[in-house]
């Protein structure tokens, strides 16, 4: 097993959106042609210190989540399967807990908690593109809704640097 410390710069942007992923139906119809980087009026760019984990099965970035990002106390960890690297899973512990799964053109439900109440949360993932061992670079492009609430569509781009230089596993 390796352990790396790592800078971690978060880019995302979300906009919300006027259908529910929890309608089949309607999930399925869904317009996958909004830009992001034009329409979105939310956009955050978030730097922290990390970790990336990696053993002959499975990529982790773990990071402590801060005051900014409004989780603070809370640990996440974004990893994946070498085998399965299309098929991410993030994972939150502490004041909020969750476990979110994204894989490009699926839909998939999970629990958010929170120290007020818990969610039913269903994120459906519209790109996956994970090139976080060759190029320091994980992006991903997603619709997520609480239920009962409006969803929205989100784009968060993790570029992951190594002593000032992008992280390649060589």
């Amino acid at each position: 097993m390796t352990k790396r410390n790592v800078m971690i710069c978060m880019n995302t942007s979300r906009l919300q959106i006027a259908q529910s992923l929890f309608d089949e139906n309607e999930a399925d119809e869904q317009e996958d042609a909004l830009d992001l980087d034009e329409d979105a009026p939310e956009a955050a760019e978030l730097w922290m210190e990390g970790r990336l984990v990696t053993n002959a099965h499975r990529v982790e970035l773990v990071y402590e989540e801060g005051e900014l990002s409004g989780m603070e106390g809370a640990v996440t960890s974004i990893g994946f399967e070498r085998d399965r690297p299309g098929l991410i899973s993030m994972m939150r512990s502490g004041p909020v807990a969750t476990a979110m799964v994204f894989e490009e053109g699926k839909r998939h439900f999970s629990v958010y908690d929170t120290p007020f109440s818990s969610f039913q949360i269903c994120v459906r993932a519209l790109h996956v593109e994970n090139r976080l061992l060759t190029h320091g670079k994980l992006s991903l492009e997603y619709q997520i809704e609480i239920h009962g609430a409006q969803a929205e569509r989100c784009k968060m781009e993790i570029t992951v640097s190594d002593n000032g230089a992008l992280f390649s596993e060589d």
